[in-house]
């Protein structure tokens, strides 16, 4: 027979996070923000958070990103096993998965300006990252920019526009077990997607030798 333990309510007060994820509404009354697996809504002026996703379970909740109407919040979680793309409305009602797959992992959604299509970060097999655009109601996807060795997107940001999207690139090459990954060496650089012309541009460049040594560095 097996026994399982007792649960216990533990209830303590933050003031400061680490790794948060904030965003601001587009008419600046209230703050989005993700802390402890959960995504909580606060007055822009101060006062007490709400919880979004206190009905998500045991589940992950965190990348929240307000559509420029701010009546909706894009967001990743794994209650469906991995962490995919997510929308719910500005108040945490409705919350319905957009693009769920088993094999890759998302992060770091973007609204177009529309208010109609999210790019997320695409992460599949080892270190394999995409750009991708779903439209909000769901749908297979269209990549726009495809990781490939030495230039690997990341983390990424719309401009006020909707015109532009920014995104860090990974330019590091597997140099073998001992290779050194070395930002301050300009590993990572910025590029520029343009929405409507689809044309990539390299908004920083330059990269010193990388090096393989065998220890921390």
């Amino acid at each position: 027979t097996q026994r399982c333990g007792t649960t216990r309510e533990i209830d303590f007060t933050v003031s400061e996070g680490t790794w948060t994820s904030v965003d601001l509404a587009s008419d600046g009354s209230f703050i989005v923000f993700d802390l402890l697996s959960h995504i909580y809504r606060v007055p822009a002026a101060g006062g007490t958070a709400q919880s979004l996703t206190q009905s998500s379970g045991v589940a992950t909740n965190f990348h929240p990103r307000l559509s420029p109407d701010a009546k909706s919040i894009a967001f990743i979680s794994d209650r469906k096993g991995q962490i995919n793309l997510w929308v719910m409305d500005a108040d945490g009602a409705n919350p319905r998965p957009v693009a769920l797959d088993p094999t890759a992992g998302m992060q770091f959604p973007q609204w177009t300006a529309d208010n109609q299509y999210i790019v997320v970060v695409k992460m599949s097999g080892f270190g394999t990252r995409s750009l991708v655009m779903y439209h909000r109601d769901g749908g297979s996807g269209v990549t726009l920019v495809k990781g490939e060795v030495g230039k690997m997107p990341y983390r990424t940001a719309m401009s006020t526009d909707g015109r532009y999207l920014y995104y860090d690139v990974n330019t590091a090459r597997p140099t073998g077990f001992w290779g050194q990954e070395d930002v301050l060496k300009g590993t990572v650089q910025l590029h520029r997607y343009d929405m409507k012309s689809g044309a990539v541009r390299a908004i920083t460049a330059g990269e010193a030798h990388q090096q393989d040594r065998g220890t921390s560095g």
